[in-house]
């Protein structure tokens, strides 16, 4: 049996915009090169709670039966399992509707993807407060230690990324007690959280990376096809270094 590549993330890693998604996005490329299933679970517009989530279930359910889902391959077998994840803006979130999880974002420069985007506002106030700072930095910095965490226990070869989000506010602090009961100083720590994040993580990110080659991207600011494989081909050579993958 082949190993599978589980591949999480959102419009980026599923491969919006391609013309064929499905053979040009980096997940096929860096699949075809180790000869590995290309499971990509990836989905425009969710945020990093559902690719948390949802790696969490598939990977438990690999770990008992062997087997994995995406849209494309259906349930495919196998004893090896490698995840890659590419990590959206913090300041997305989904939330129970009382029959399914709805995605929400903040609609801000940074995370707007093309015209139909332009005007698009966050006015709900559970939203705005849920999509500050604060929040955003300690349930996304949880998240990634937690999936590491979880992975190198079953020995799960994993590589996380940054796709775009510039953190560069790790010194902010709370003007009030975050907690009824806690302490008055120190309640974020984001640097010292931020020290125990994945390596590769914290390195340059996907866009910055492509750009830094010359790579273009799309109308809605998805990468082209040609910067897929630009990507592909980083990931390729710092798996073989980071997974020890026998060529």
């Amino acid at each position: 049996m082949k190993p599978i590549l589980y591949t999480h993330g959102s419009s980026v890693e599923w491969g919006s915009e391609l013309e064929n998604k499905e053979l040009e996005r980096f997940s096929s490329i860096v699949s075809k090169h180790w000869n590995w299933v290309d499971c990509n679970n990836a989905s425009s517009g969710v945020s990093n709670d559902y690719m948390y989530r949802q790696t969490m279930r598939d990977v438990s359910h690999w770990l008992e039966t062997k087997k994995c889902w995406s849209e494309e391959t259906g349930w495919v077998e196998s004893d090896e399992l490698f995840v890659i994840i590419g990590w959206t803006a913090p300041t997305r979130l989904e939330w129970w509707t009382g029959n399914q999880y709805q995605q929400e974002r903040l609609w801000v420069g940074y995370d707007k993807w093309g015209e139909n985007d332009r005007e698009k506002t966050t006015e709900d106030e559970f939203v705005l407060n849920q999509t500050e700072l604060i929040p955003s930095y300690i349930k996304t910095f949880n998240q990634l230690i937690g999936l590491s965490s979880f992975l190198e226990k079953h020995n799960i070869q994993y590589y996380f990324y940054n796709v775009f989000y510039d953190y560069n506010n790790l010194k902010i602090e709370s003007p009030t007690k975050i907690d009824k009961f806690g302490r008055n100083e120190n309640q974020l720590c984001f640097e010292s959280l931020w020290k125990q994040l994945p390596y590769e993580f914290k390195q340059e990110s996907m866009y910055s990376y492509i750009q830094s080659k010359g790579g273009r991207f799309l109308e809605r600011n998805h990468p082209t096809k040609e910067s897929h494989y630009i990507w592909a081909s980083y990931l390729i050579n710092e798996v073989w270094k980071l997974w020890k993958i026998k060529l």
